[in-house]
């Protein structure tokens, strides 16, 4: 096999193994996303006044151990205005936002 086809066949190799990586961490992300909101429901936080603390919040720079996606997967709820914060860092559901995402992903 030439040298430039065995550059070109490991380049493409690298490319499947980065795109399976990328959708590996979306789909654990996801799957993360979902724990939280299911966590939230289970606490019953669904309005500012039943709004519970989260301890996973804030990410801690010393921790030993695998990657903790909560809280980026937080940020993203946050982002999408899935979960709402209050002024006192408590956090809870937005139902409305969720029932609209819950139906965009049925259509």
């Amino acid at each position: 096999m030439p040298e430039s086809m065995q550059l070109v066949f490991a380049i493409v190799i690298m490319l499947i193994v980065l795109a399976l990586f990328l959708l590996g961490v979306g789909w654990w992300m996801n799957r993360v996303c979902l724990k939280i909101i299911q966590e939230l429901k289970n606490k019953g936080a669904v309005s500012e006044t039943t709004a519970v603390t989260l301890p996973y919040a804030k990410t801690s720079y010393f921790r030993f151990g695998l990657r903790d996606y909560r809280p980026k997967a937080l940020e993203a709820l946050l982002i999408n205005e899935v979960v709402d914060r209050t002024d006192n860092d408590q956090y809870y559901l937005n139902p409305e936002k969720l029932l609209e995402i819950y139906q965009q992903t049925i259509t």
